[in-house]
């Protein structure tokens, strides 16, 4: 019966530590000074771009609406200065490149695959067909019919037009509009 006794023991040990353990955590988290670093956050009102300098990836960054390229360039401590600033919009990608005498900065978009992982919405008047089969819903045949109905009618005005191919009806356009839109 001792090791019966030991058990018991050792149970309420273990519950003991357990209930002791996130009151620990709680006390000790407040006295932490931890400072998110800066363009690490993602909010809804922030937008996200990309920064590619002399073909590498420098990572992707969430800045405030409104933000030009120089002003994220800076921020983040690259001396490239575009000629022509402009303010950046959600899923921009800027490439930096510097040739014998000048330096290029070209301002592009975010790769298809890269803004659905970053939980973006693809326009479908400039998606390829590579593109469309990313979308979750979306096959060979499908994303086929997109594009051909794309061309058809010039361009998609609204994302309900594609209630217009066969096997596309609004349950399943209802799943599609999280990954797919039209720009105005």
């Amino acid at each position: 019966m001792i090791l019966f006794e030991r058990q018991i023991k050792g149970i309420i040990a273990i519950c003991i530590i357990l209930a002791i353990i996130p009151f620990i955590i709680f006390i000790s988290g407040s006295k932490l000074n931890y400072k998110i670093p800066e363009l690490t956050n993602q909010y809804s009102e922030k937008i996200a771009v990309e920064v590619i300098e002399n073909g590498k990836s420098r990572g992707i960054y969430y800045v405030a609406p409104k933000t030009s390229a120089n002003q994220l360039l800076e921020s983040i401590g690259i001396e490239y200065l575009a000629k022509k600033d402009s303010s950046l919009e959600s899923g921009m990608k800027i490439e930096l490149s510097s040739g014998s005498e000048n330096k290029n900065v070209t301002i592009a978009g975010i790769e298809s695959a890269k803004r659905l992982a970053l939980g973006m919405k693809l326009d479908i008047n400039r998606a390829t067909e590579e593109d469309l089969i990313l979308v979750t819903g979306i096959g060979v045949v499908t994303a086929k019919k997109i594009i051909d109905m794309r061309s058809k009618l010039g361009k998609y005005k609204y994302i309900e037009q594609l209630t217009e191919i066969k096997g596309i009806k609004e349950k399943r356009l209802a799943k599609l509009r999280k990954y797919l839109y039209v720009k105005k």
